[in-house]
């Protein structure tokens, strides 16, 4: 017999006298072969044995073909928090010089240099916007577009930031138009139309109210304070100041829904419903009001321009949204056609769905961006930003749709869309998260970029500084005063309607991706008075988002608790 086989018989002769301990310690009795009879003597003989002291071993069986390896123990050593957050530092600062160097073997010398080499400088605009967006977010809790100005900001007064080269001042602008294109197609996305449907007069009041007041308010402060600053520019800069942020208000807002607080009177809702169609506005009007103050005519075809852009733009999103609920085909449709009848492939749908989802995806993104920038070749550049909207939510109310009809039909097929009534901000379309995706991409040198429009020397004496101001405090206190009519009556009390002017305050996104917009379509359509005043628009902008971004972040979080009330209490 071998030594394993020793082994076994072994174990398996303690663990039966192990087994007959056991059931004498709970009192069981065995059958044994003497018979019956004897139980009763037996029994005495048994617990007198139970008393007696028994030797006890210890056995270790070790297989050593079982042990873990050296280079076992460090992968799971590698798998502890500390050692990760080492390895995905290191692996960022690979990627950072790994895409340097490749820049600098395949571009020219000139374009490398640093500081004054043009790619250079797009290259640190983007790794420095996005790690100080990162820290800003992780550290401080606020929005990561602050870090990522401040890191324009910086790069452009310490000298490190010059793009000399045209053709990269002009990838700058695409990447802008670019992430304009993004962030309408997001909004588009995000609108739900059983929520639209559902909106009550508040939300509508919410929305619509103190979005044209503070325009308005803001132009009008804007004409009379800033030298030389045209009615059109004003209200340009009076609705991009009007559009609240949904990059610091719903992720801080959604933190207080899952806390409890506001769900009560249905604060969050109200709010959260209101931003997106505020935001639609005020870049609906900025559109049109492009339009007017860069066409060529007289007054009354500035004035008929706007009309056409609103036109125009409503629809080709309409055509272009319509056709793309049909094209390309929906995902069970390739399945069915590459399947078997009755025999669904679980792979095959899944690789329906992800290209599907991907072309899905570029022909919405790309017809956006050539919307934008083909409605400015043509002369009507009010048009590209509202046909951005209008498709993206024909195209994603048409996809719902398409998949609440085919889940009724087919039970068993699985929603990769959210649904229309429940959650419409727990679950992410596939398209959505695509464009979040890129949007993420793109902020960086979005955010980046406008802050190296903010240079000190031209701050000197401070009265840009101090107008803006005088401008963003003047239709804040419209706003403020308009918002708390608009929602008096809707049930709320007092710490509920002081919040929501809280949360109505920051300004971010909006601004980041309209002010550079105007800045170059100035730079290519306009003349020079064009070009100072979207200068100080842009600077006016980056103002609001300085002031307004924490306050309302730190007021949302801080306040929340304190002025709503808790569900679960």
């Amino acid at each position: 017999m071998s030594n394993n086989e020793d082994k076994i018989s072994f174990i398996n002769k303690y663990d039966s006298e192990t087994a007959d301990y056991g059931s004498l310690s709970t009192g069981e009795s065995r059958p044994h072969e003497m018979g019956d009879e004897n139980n009763g003597a037996d029994l005495a003989a048994q617990q007198q044995f139970r008393m007696q002291p028994r030797k006890q071993y210890n056995m270790n069986i070790t297989d050593h073909n079982d042990r873990p390896s050296r280079w076992s123990s460090l992968l799971s050593w590698s798998d502890n928090r500390w050692p990760a957050t080492v390895a995905e530092a290191i692996a960022v600062v690979l990627s950072v010089a790994v895409a340097w160097c490749l820049l600098l073997v395949n571009v020219t010398p000139a374009l490398m240099a640093v500081p004054g080499g043009s790619v250079a400088s797009i290259f640190m605009l983007y790794v420095a916007g996005l790690a100080a967006g990162h820290i800003v977010d992780v550290v401080g809790g606020l929005p990561p577009l602050l870090g990522m100005m401040v890191a324009g900001i910086a790069l452009q007064n310490f000298g490190l930031y010059t793009v000399t080269a045209n053709w990269c001042d002009h990838l700058v602008a695409i990447m802008r138009e670019a992430a304009l294109s993004v962030i309408l197609i997001k909004g588009g996305l995000e609108m739900n139309a059983t929520q639209l449907r559902r909106l009550s007069g508040a939300v509508t009041r919410l929305a619509l109210l103190p979005c044209i007041a503070e325009a308005v308010a803001a132009a009008v402060a804007a004409h009379y304070i800033l030298p030389d600053f045209s009615w059109g520019w004003g209200l340009m800069l009076g609705f991009i100041l009007s559009a609240v942020s949904p990059a610091v208000l719903v992720p801080n807002l959604l933190r207080l829904k899952h806390m409890g607080y506001g769900e009560k009177n249905g604060v969050n809702t109200l709010v959260i419903a209101a931003s997106s169609l505020d935001d639609i506005v005020s870049i609906s009007a900025f559109g049109v009001l492009l339009g007017i103050v860069f066409s060529t005519g007289n007054l009354t075809s500035k004035i008929v321009q706007g009309p056409e852009d609103v036109c125009i733009g409503t629809a080709l999103g309409l055509v272009w949204g319509f056709l793309l609920i049909f094209v390309p085909p929906a995902p069970w449709a390739n399945v069915y056609n590459t399947t078997q009848k009755d025999k669904l492939d679980v792979n095959d749908e899944k690789q329906a769905d992800r290209s599907v989802t991907a072309m899905r995806a570029f022909l919405l993104g790309a017809g956006g961006i050539l919307a934008v920038t083909g409605s400015q070749w043509y002369g009507y550049p009010g048009a590209g930003p509202l046909a951005c909207i209008i498709s993206s939510f024909v195209a994603g109310t048409g996809w719902k749709w398409r998949e609440k009809k085919q889940n009724c039909n087919s039970p068993t097929m699985i929603s990769t869309l959210d649904d229309e009534d429940e959650g419409a901000h727990n679950e992410t379309n596939p398209v959505e998260a695509v464009f979040e995706s890129i949007w993420f991409g793109l902020q960086p040198i979005l955010f980046a970029s406008i802050g190296t429009e903010v240079k000190f020397e031209l701050l000197v004496g401070g009265d840009i500084i101090i107008a803006g101001l005088l401008v963003l405090i003047a239709g804040l206190i419209v706003r403020l005063i308009v918002t708390s009519c608009a929602v008096w009556g809707a049930g709320f009390n007092i710490k509920e309607v002081i919040f929501i002017n809280i949360a109505w305050l920051p300004k971010a996104t909006v601004q980041a991706a309209l002010a550079p917009v105007a800045l170059d379509m100035a730079r290519m359509m306009g003349t020079e008075a064009d070009k100072e005043s979207a200068s100080r628009l842009l600077t006016i902008a980056v103002i609001s988002i300085l002031v307004t971004a924490p306050i309302g972040a730190f007021g949302i979080q801080w306040l929340g608790p304190r002025l709503l009330s808790s569900s679960s209490r």
